[in-house]
């Protein structure tokens, strides 16, 4: 059964061209996504990178992060996508965000990974299409990003419903 190893929770990720951006130590994620194949993540094929798709251009998301063991339990129901794909991975760091404008990347918005190797990243989203702006009473766009060692395997979308997601797969 798989066990959650690390956890970071930031509920003010700031985000820019409408993407979270999960870089290394690099903190470098220079590659142009796809967005055809699921409408909410790609991977770098030189790896180190991958990005999320968002439905705001610019503002904050609530973002969660977890390292596991082996592949977490699949619970779609609360997400309007799902999608996950492989990535190598050069380094111990998974870093997804920053808290402000000003800011490359914390501490706070990182992962430690067991070391370089080949990982399966799996995001889940969710408040999708409420608009961007957003309006103060709108819901906050949320993700979690679940992620484990294992060896490279095709991309899988195991739901896709927001509207915002289907603009970029039509």
């Amino acid at each position: 059964m798989a066990q959650l190893i690390q956890r970071a929770t930031t509920p003010q990720v700031f985000i820019d061209a409408s993407t979270v951006d999960l870089v290394d130590e690099s903190l470098v994620a220079e590659f142009e996504p796809d967005w055809t194949h699921n409408g909410l993540l790609d991977v770098d094929p030189d790896g180190g990178a991958a990005k999320i798709l968002c439905g705001q251009e610019v503002g904050r998301i609530a973002v969660t992060a977890e390292l596991w063991n082996a592949a977490p339990p699949l619970n779609p129901v609360p997400w309007q996508d799902v999608a996950e794909a492989s990535v190598h991975w050069p380094s111990a760091v998974l870093d997804f965000g920053t808290t402000s404008e000003d800011e490359e990347g914390t501490g706070g918005t990182a992962l430690t990974l067991p070391g370089p190797g080949d990982y399966r990243i799996r995001v889940s989203g969710r408040n999708r299409d409420d608009g961007d702006p957003r309006d103060d009473d709108a819901p906050a766009e949320e993700y979690l990003i679940q992620v484990w060692a294992a060896d490279p395997a095709d991309p899988d979308v195991h739901k896709a419903t927001s509207e915002h997601g289907a603009l970029w797969t039509r």
